[in-house]
């Protein structure tokens, strides 16, 4: 009896031992899980306050487009508008150099995405709102392509009405270039017309994509205060 005594203890401390050290190992990945997660949370902050300058510099850069197609609507509609030919060429020319477009800080999602390290995120509120976030910014894509639509339309169109070289020396240059009236193409007022047309459809298309960027803008500030409340980073 004392043998089978003896067996039974040293069989008990020996599944002691294995039971201790599987929970040692599981408390040790549960530790490095969520020092893993605290890192992934601070890139996603930097990220989503990445997005917020973002935003801001798009509609800071849109006021300028918005003014060159403005002055640019304003001078092709103008009687005398060969008289201005030099700034008008220069300002038709410029609007496709000066948009651009909205683009979202996506790296760490997608890192934690093709990791399969979402699943790190332990707060199901911080978890809904990342999910909605990066989600959402497949609206913003969308309004993208619309713009990259609307501007190779434009670059059609100011072909028709301006001469190439000129518009070439332009962009090289980055200046206004002295020409005189023989660089208007064109005054046929339906030719006009379309470039005003497709003008303002970019000029519509870059409204739309600012207005999703200030929704992206406040919706990352939210999930920033929401981070860091809930990870008190």
């Amino acid at each position: 009896m004392e043998t089978v005594g003896h067996y039974f203890f040293e069989f008990s401390m020996m599944f002691l031992a294995l039971y201790l050290g599987f929970l040692a190992e599981n408390i040790r990945e549960r530790l490095v899980e969520k020092k893993q997660e605290r890192v992934y949370m601070q890139n996603m902050l930097e990220d989503l306050m990445a997005d917020i300058v973002l935003s801001n510099n798009y509609t800071k850069n849109n006021k300028v487009v918005f003014e060159l197609i403005d002055t640019l609507v304003q001078l092709i509609k103008s009687p005398e508008r060969k008289q201005y030919i030099t700034k008008l060429a220069y300002t038709a020319r410029m609007v496709l150099p000066q948009f651009k477009q909205l683009f979202l800080t996506e790296r760490t999602y997608e890192q934690m995405k093709s990791s399969g390290t979402l699943r790190l995120i332990s707060r199901q509120q911080v978890a809904n709102g990342i999910s909605y976030y990066y989600h959402s910014v497949s609206e913003l894509k969308k309004y993208n392509d619309s713009i990259m639509v609307w501007a190779t339309d434009y670059g059609n169109e100011m072909g028709k009405i301006f001469d190439g070289e000129l518009l070439l020396n332009i962009i090289k240059e980055k200046k206004e270039i002295h020409t005189d009236a023989t660089a208007l193409l064109t005054e046929d007022p339906v030719v006009l017309n379309e470039l005003i047309t497709s003008a303002q459809y970019l000029y519509g298309a870059l409204i739309l994509g600012e207005k999703i960027g200030n929704e992206r803008s406040i919706a990352a500030q939210n999930l920033i205060e929401l981070i860091k409340k809930e990870y008190h980073l």
